[in-house]
């Protein structure tokens, strides 16, 4: 499993790209724990309900597949990034 950050995410991630957890985690939620514990409660509180944040699990929106308690296997692709609106 990996997780990458894209664009302005970056800023709360110390600058890193991508992340690749230490274990296995059976939801979303379990693996944002993770993060948070080693990007600081600043990453969680812009990722955690934040609607200009988005989060894709194997290029798909979690809202599609249980939000943040969204299953994970062990080959999933992670990318979490800045939500653009244009007009």
């Amino acid at each position: 499993m990996t997780v990458e950050f894209y664009s302005s995410i970056t800023k709360h991630t110390n600058g890193d790209k991508t992340y690749t957890p230490t274990k296995s985690h059976p939801t979303l939620r379990e693996l944002l724990n993770e993060l948070g514990g080693c990007y600081g409660e600043s990453f969680l509180s812009f990722i955690n309900g934040n609607e200009t944040c988005l989060i894709l699990i194997n290029s798909k929106g979690i809202k599609l597949s249980g939000g943040l308690d969204s299953t994970l296997n062990q080959g999933d692709k992670i990318e979490i990034l800045p939500f653009v609106d244009a007009g």
